[in-house]
């Protein structure tokens, strides 16, 4: 396992947009650096047959805190909105994690490695001031 992981969420009707993200990130050989972890919001079983050959690791989504049913409505890519603050829990491990909406895409790695530079993402360089 790698330190650092790029996550994702889709259910079925973004599967082709999700692989078409996996697929851009994986165009680069520095993705090697990378584990790529998904989280499933719907995908049929042919759909993550297909993803388990180019990811590290997929998970189903849950609500990770109470949202009323009727906010939900059958919207289960909705976790999405909330699984984002619980993704060391769902892929234990990474010092850092990089969160790329389904229907994006990696065009550049600089901007992948600058994300992931030391003391640019999440918190564990900040320093107490003296």
């Amino acid at each position: 396992m790698k330190d650092r992981a790029i996550v994702s969420l889709a259910d079925s009707k973004y599967f082709e947009l999700l692989n078409e993200l996996i697929d851009s990130v994986l165009s680069f050989k520095e993705s090697e650096s990378v584990s790529i972890c998904i989280l499933d919001a719907g995908l049929e079983p042919d759909q993550v047959k297909i993803l388990k050959n180019k990811v590290y690791k997929i998970v189903k989504a849950k609500w990770d805190i109470e949202v009323p049913e009727y906010k939900i409505q059958g919207r289960e890519w909705l976790k999405s909105q909330v699984s984002r603050a619980f993704l060391p829990d769902y892929f234990p491990g990474f010092k850092k994690y990089l969160w790329i909406d389904a229907d994006a895409w990696v065009n550049d790695w600089s901007a992948v490695e600058l994300y992931f530079k030391d003391g640019i993402c999440g918190c564990r360089h900040l320093r107490k001031s003296s």
